[in-house]
């Protein structure tokens, strides 16, 4: 587990040795469709250069998400949403008609779709705040507060934690990115996210695979998911090495210390399990 400067902040960092081109492993978690499909990990989507909603045809809430979106008013809501998107479900939809669910879906395709858009226009900035608690919260402080706890990424990476915290203004030459959505769990560990990956090959360095999370229905508040590909001294194939780093105000409070200790355990293993399932592909 990584040192959080705060109770709501939860990283890990994990390594494996891969016996195997790291270019390989590299242009596989571009993939991230089939990346996710592959480790079981829900339904997603790759999103166009400039976002249009027919990229979020296949998203919906479950039952679960309904019932809480439904109750969903400012400073009190199961969802990570903002004021604006919380007003929107209570006026745009009739939640009486037979066909509210089908209203939702297509307000909640709508909604992720501007943030998409506002995300690539105006970076963290425009993706607003949270308001399911007393006091709404800012997408992008929390954003910046894993950054200035990730200071290995600063050390290893200085362009690439540039292009991260500034991003659209900073440019990251031989880089690509792109947007996608992802839907995973079910039932009521379900969670709508919102992500951008950064592929990053600095020549004569590290290849680094970058998963930015730019929002999420639920618990996590941000998220940042960095997996460097590093060759090995001997030139006998690379190491693998994960960091990842999570804030939730779930885990803060006196209440919140039990859940904390599951979580980091949670993260231990999922780490564990995500380098050794590579680790057994990359070796077949």
């Amino acid at each position: 587990m990584l040192p959080s400067q705060g109770g709501g902040d939860v990283g890990v960092v994990a390594a494996v040795r891969i016996p195997a081109k790291a270019d390989r492993l590299a242009y596989w978690l571009k993939d991230i469709v089939a990346f996710r499909k592959a480790i079981d990990i829900g339904l997603s989507r790759r999103i166009s250069a400039t976002p249009v909603i027919g990229d979020f045809a296949d998203l919906a809430f479950d039952a679960d998400e309904l019932a809480k979106v439904r109750a969903c008013r400012p400073g009190n809501c199961d969802l990570l949403l903002g004021d604006a998107a919380i007003q929107r479900f209570q006026t745009d939809v009739d939640w009486n008609a037979p066909d509210a669910g089908a209203r939702a879906n297509r307000l909640l395709r709508e909604l992720i779709l501007g943030h998409a858009q506002a995300y690539l226009k105006g970076g963290d900035r425009a993706l607003g705040a949270v308001h399911d608690a007393k006091t709404p919260r800012l997408r992008a402080d929390e954003f910046q507060q894993i950054l200035r706890q990730s200071q290995g990424l600063y050390d290893v990476a200085p362009a690439l934690t540039a292009y991260l915290a500034q991003f659209p203004v900073a440019l990251l030459p031989q880089s690509e990115q792109f947007l996608y959505w992802g839907k995973g769990g079910a039932g009521p560990d379900a969670s709508i996210s919102l992500h951008q990956l950064v592929l990053y090959q600095p020549a004569g360095g590290d290849v680094f695979v970058v998963d930015k999370q730019l929002y999420a229905s639920r618990y996590v508040d941000a998220a940042l998911t960095v997996v460097s590909l590093a060759s090995a001294p001997n030139g006998d194939g690379f190491y693998a090495i994960v960091g990842a780093r999570g804030r939730s105000t779930s885990l803060t409070g006196m209440v919140a210390r039990v859940l904390r200790g599951k979580v980091e355990s949670a993260a231990r293993e999922t780490a564990e399990m995500y380098l050794n399932w590579i680790k057994a592909s990359m070796s077949l």
